[in-house]
């Protein structure tokens, strides 16, 4: 090999060599780029995941919060009531007799009791009275607290029978007589309330609750939920559905679907960033329940929560006024049975109704009101002054009505306040349908 093909060859070798190192380069820029790509996407996923475990925190707690309130006041009827599965608890002093227990915003014109039904193990047959002479109402909730079946004056014309509760895996009995009622769920509560005009009529409202019985029920039933404040407001809060539901709903699955990363209904290991998202999403939810709750505002100082309560179908996944009507008050009856028209005031005064602004009633419906302190409290008085029904008001030959609210007892239609800061409750029952959706009451007027 003579010089100059030689020194081509160390040319050849070098420019191999240059070549190979400019692919290397070309490649580990492309690995670099790719390496920050993937960090960067990772990053955003990340960033993502945690963006949608707030999100799903959030829409998921409002999702639980009636369910949670509800295991809250079970649990308070557990002790105060001695509620126990299947076996009526019934309530069966004079309602003004219970004046001064810590009873939030009660109702002092009617007797009241409750029934857990709990068909996990079995269909549950309940026999009722026949009820003519009075309003008597049946109210079926459910784990959700919606209102998911009516027996009584309205919901089945006062009428005397047997109904079973049962679920879609259940079979009912063969050539039973009884009406069936369809659960989601295996665990409803029934508050009932039986309307009672004085003391002379106690026997008789207590000879109509002995009469409302647990017929059949399975032996067995399942341990209820144990409230615990700090867990519900915590990531823990899932396990209280969790131990509520049997089955996702049919119409919630894409929902369920979202909540599974949280734990719902599935099982999950958060990490502690994970879990301080799921937190994050639970405290926003919060605050969201208690501004919306601040909004029932209808006019003239009132808020009702009428629009909160009620069946699935009527509700129709508006789980921020579901939540809402929870923080208000559990158990409201729905806009067909019951209204709720509340306001806060400062003081003393009146209220003045015209004809035309009384609260609209059907043929057989009636309405009440009822002074409480500020936190929903009703105290004894030396007065014995609580509640006034529409059949003691005195009205004017006009039609009209004048109500009065002061510390010292007035001539007409007058009840009691200490004159400090009060909550007062209207409660229209069967009222008119057409007409009570959009009803406000008259303005409280202060005097001065």
């Amino acid at each position: 090999m003579d010089c100059s093909q030689a020194c081509e060859s160390i040319s050849e070798v070098k420019l191999k060599i240059k070549s190979i190192i400019m692919k290397t380069i070309k490649y580990s820029l492309i690995l670099i780029l790719a390496l920050a790509s993937f960090m960067a996407c990772n990053d955003t996923k990340q960033k993502q995941q945690k963006s949608n475990l707030k999100d799903t925190a959030y829409e998921a707690f409002i999702y639980a919060y009636p369910l949670m309130e509800q295991v809250k006041t079970m649990n308070g009827m557990f002790e105060f009531m001695g509620v126990k599965p299947n076996i009526p608890a019934m309530s069966d002093k004079f309602p003004m007799e219970t004046v001064g227990q810590p009873i939030v915003a009660p109702n002092l014109t009617s007797m009241t009791g409750g029934i857990l039904i709990d068909i996990s193990d079995g269909p549950v047959t309940l026999e009722i009275p026949e009820v003519k002479d009075r309003y008597i109402v049946y109210q079926c909730i459910d784990v959700f607290t919606h209102n998911f079946y009516y027996m009584g004056t309205q919901g089945n014309n006062g009428e005397a029978g047997q109904f079973t509760f049962y679920n879609k895996h259940q079979k009912l009995p063969e050539n039973s007589e009884t009406t069936p009622v369809l659960m989601e769920q295996d665990l409803a509560l029934i508050v009932l309330r039986i309307d009672i005009k004085d003391r002379s009529e106690l026997d008789h409202v207590r000879g109509i609750m002995s009469n409302i019985k647990i017929v059949d029920a399975p032996a067995k039933t399942r341990e209820y939920p144990t409230y615990d404040e700090e867990k519900a407001y915590s990531p823990l809060f899932v396990e209280y559905v969790n131990e509520l539901l049997i089955e996702i709903p049919e119409s919630e699955t894409e929902e369920f679907k979202r909540f599974a990363s949280i734990g719902i209904m599935n099982e999950v290991n958060l990490s502690e960033a994970e879990l301080a998202e799921v937190q994050a999403g639970i405290d926003s939810a919060y605050i969201a329940i208690e501004e919306v709750t601040k909004s029932l505002d209808i006019g003239n100082g009132y808020i009702s929560a009428t629009g909160a309560f009620g069946s699935r179908e009527f509700l129709d996944k508006n789980y921020l006024i579901r939540a809402a009507g929870a923080k208000f008050g559990l158990w409201g009856n729905s806009q067909d049975q019951a209204s709720y028209f509340m306001f806060k005031a400062m003081g003393e005064g009146e209220l003045r109704f015209e004809k035309d602004e009384l609260p609209p009633l059907s043929d057989v419906g009636f309405w009440s009101i009822t002074v409480h302190d500020k936190d929903g409290l009703v105290h004894k008085n030396e007065f014995d002054s609580y509640v006034l029904t529409m059949d003691q008001m005195k009205f004017n030959d006009d039609g009209s009505l004048v109500l009065k609210i002061s510390p010292k007892p007035e001539e007409g239609n007058w009840i009691y306040t200490t004159g400090d800061e009060m909550v007062v409750w209207i409660r229209a029952y069967q009222a008119d349908p057409e007409k009570i959706g959009s009803y406000v009451p008259p303005a409280f007027v202060v005097r001065k």
